[in-house]
């Protein structure tokens, strides 16, 4: 019984990642959403962020440029729900978002403490925790996600 259980979480699991290996763009959306959010984690919880992330100093323009890329995100969301509401949208404005919450919390513009969180051997740097584990788990359901994105690829013949 406990396998049935197993399999069943999997079968839904697939289902909701990848539409069971038939979507290679829902499973790329998934990765990039686990992989922000393992990015984030790790910079609350560690203190190592400082090492890779650009200072920007609090000007007029970058409030300026702030307030512009606020403004049209919120454009964008009101256009997407007045005149466009399909799925293809959605991902998009979910995709802006993350990005837009992952500036916001890590205040990381260059993007440099993602790409470092990319590099799966970085992991040699933290202290044994409970950050550890959950980043582990994080980087395990990313490494089933790429394996998805593979199968999908193939059953779609992006991949020959």
């Amino acid at each position: 019984m406990n396998k049935e259980k197993l399999k069943k979480v999997k079968d839904n699991f697939d289902k909701i990642t990848s539409q069971n290996s038939t979507n290679w763009k829902l499973v790329l959306f998934w990765i990039f959403l686990f992989e922000v959010v393992a990015a984030i984690v790790e910079f609350i919880f560690v203190d190592k962020y400082v090492e890779y992330s650009v200072d920007i100093p609090h000007t007029l323009t970058t409030e300026i440029l702030v307030g512009l890329a606020v403004t049209a995100f919120v454009w964008y969301c009101i256009f997407n729900i007045v005149f466009f509401d399909s799925a293809k949208n959605r991902f998009r404005l979910l995709i802006i978002t993350l990005v837009g919450l992952y500036f916001v919390v890590t205040n990381d513009f260059s993007l440099q403490f993602l790409l470092n969180n990319l590099n799966p051997l970085h992991f040699f740097e933290l202290d044994f925790g409970a950050v550890l584990i959950l980043e582990l788990l994080l980087k395990l359901v990313i490494l089933y996600l790429i394996y998805q994105l593979i199968i999908s690829a193939k059953n779609n013949r992006v991949i020959k």
